[in-house]
């Protein structure tokens, strides 16, 4: 209950590394994840419960409501990153993440599942078309200078696990020429011109 989020978020993290296994400790951590009204202890719980209580089975539960339906984007991010990282043999991860990645409102979410899918499956073979669809097809558009594009996101990933695919070049051409995010057009020429080098 104290007002200053930041006293909040120190105790969590106090709680969750120091009394762990207390009954109470578990529930208090779901519902500052849940319902705090500041987004930063929100964040900071769903890091103590993803770290703390993994194989508790409301915690899987908990990451996926937060991914799906948090109102800030950051908290979202910060579900997505967790679940990636420790569920990804879980059933449920990979299609949520791969919806993320294609229909959240915020383009900060897609990025981040774009490239949270490209580290955790990036020896599966569907990989390559997915991410070729999102470099071509999210709809980013850029309002401010310092906003990340997925589509630049996906492009990245494409050029860090798949060098010597056959389609690189021809994507780097048309999103140098097409592509309506002058950033990306300009990211695509330079990686063309150094693909040229070589």
């Amino acid at each position: 209950s104290d007002k200053n989020s930041w006293v909040r978020r120190t105790a969590i993290v106090q709680l969750a590394q120091g009394y762990q296994d207390h009954p109470d400790t578990l529930a208090l951590l779901q519902a500052w994840a849940r319902s705090d009204t500041d987004s930063s202890v929100r964040v900071t719980a769903i890091e103590q419960l993803a770290q703390g209580y993994q194989d508790h089975p409301d915690t899987l539960a908990l990451l996926q409501e937060s991914a799906r339906s948090d109102t800030n984007s950051w908290v979202r991010v910060t579900a997505i990153e967790q679940l990636a990282q420790g569920y990804k043999d879980h059933l449920d991860t990979l299609p949520l993440l791969q919806e993320l990645a294609r229909s959240d409102t915020d383009s900060d979410v897609r990025g981040i599942a774009i490239e949270q899918l490209a580290q955790a499956w990036h020896n599966q073979p569907w990989l390559w078309e997915f991410l070729r669809d999102r470099t071509l097809h999210d709809p980013f558009e850029r309002k401010k200078l310092w906003d990340d594009n997925p589509r630049q996101a996906a492009l990245k990933a494409i050029l860090e696990y798949y060098p010597n695919h056959s389609q690189i070049q021809s994507l780097l051409e048309d999103r140098a020429d097409h592509d309506s995010d002058p950033k990306l057009r300009k990211f695509a020429q330079e990686e063309l011109a150094r693909l040229s080098r070589f």
